[in-house]
């Protein structure tokens, strides 16, 4: 699939860190939403494209990005509006030009507390969440004391004047294939447990709950890898009913292997993300084709070689270099 591109934005200088995949999305609207690092990392930032015009609002501070607790995380709500929830007990509602509409205060932080780990909650880790199940936002969240292991469904209800988390859960080894060790001796020790694997992804999306599964590891995926990928559609309760795409026996490999998978807010494609340079991706995106199950390899514009497409919405892929730079572009060929 080759892409074209359509248009290219600057974001402010003060934008700084990662622009990843998770934390940007696109509102039925075409307006591109991204919670970015700013001012080298000391707050965080709201980034709107809306209309050929670059937006920001800063947010609150947040200390040290390594050791936040929270990190803002948009919501996808309709109607025109954005939400972002600011910490689990804060979600805030703006609209399209990033003023803020309301604030609201969100009962139910007690549910989170289930999966507490010496007296914290699991975090808000500033991925976005896009689509709804039965009314109720999917919202991945992150361990309670390390960072980068993202292993927690959360549900949200939002009304016009108010907010509760509902339920949270985790996906265990059923379904998956958990390899952790690629020893089968080791793996099937009774000191070796799985609590929960850890969730790239996850939306409402066809009546049932899309994830992306980025594995099993205790420890973090991005220093050690993992020992497989999968997308499938679970239940609400977890239960895996239609796996749609699946790599796996990593650990039984040489080298580092992972992958990083997003739904992209038009619900067309995933995401497929290498961590490392391994494999014959050799580090390089794909995208998994939700209509056709097929496997395409993008190819990026000229001069955007190194950037990285962080979501797809109507016939537009949006890519960021990671830092002020942003392309919009299009498919050249039957695949727009």
């Amino acid at each position: 699939m080759r892409l074209a591109k359509t248009a290219e934005f600057t974001l402010p200088d003060e934008v700084g860190g990662l622009i990843r995949a998770g934390s940007c999305l696109v509102s039925g609207d075409g307006v591109f939403y991204a919670v970015v690092w700013w001012d080298g990392g000391a707050r965080y930032a709201l980034v709107s494209i809306a209309d050929q015009v670059v937006q920001t609002l800063l947010l609150d501070e947040s200390g040290d990005p390594f050791d936040a607790y929270d990190a803002p995380a948009p919501v996808l709500l309709g109607d025109g509006a954005l939400g972002v929830i600011a910490d689990a007990g804060t979600l805030r509602v703006y609209g399209t030009d990033l003023r803020l509409r309301r604030e609201m205060a969100i009962a139910g932080d007690d549910v989170l507390h289930r999966f507490a780990e010496h007296g914290q909650r699991p975090r808000v880790f500033g991925h976005a969440s896009r689509g709804a199940l039965a009314a109720e936002h999917v919202v991945v969240l992150d361990e309670p004391i390390g960072t980068g292991n993202p292993r927690y469904l959360a549900f949200l209800r939002v009304g016009e004047t108010s907010a509760s988390w509902t339920r949270i859960g985790t996906l265990g080894p059923d379904g998956f294939p958990v390899d952790r060790f690629g020893d089968d001796e080791l793996n099937q020790s009774p000191d070796v447990s799985v609590g929960g694997c850890i969730i790239g992804d996850a939306v409402g999306h066809s009546g049932s709950i899309l994830v992306c599964v980025e594995g099993s590891d205790s420890s973090s995926v991005r220093k050690y890898g993992a020992d497989f990928f999968t997308i499938t559609r679970v239940t609400p309760d977890g239960t895996v009913t239609e796996p749609l795409y699946q790599q796996s026996g990593w650990k039984r490999l040489p080298g580092k292997h992972a992958i990083n998978g997003k739904v992209t807010s038009s619900g067309r494609y995933v995401l497929l993300t290498p961590v490392f340079a391994t494999g014959e991706w050799k580090g390089r995106q794909r995208l998994f084709d939700l209509r056709t199950g097929e496997v395409l390899e993008p190819v990026l514009p000229r001069g955007a070689a190194r950037m990285r497409i962080v979501d797809h919405a109507g016939t537009t892929f949006w890519l960021s270099d990671g830092a002020q730079r942003i392309l919009c572009a299009e498919a050249e060929g039957p695949h727009g």
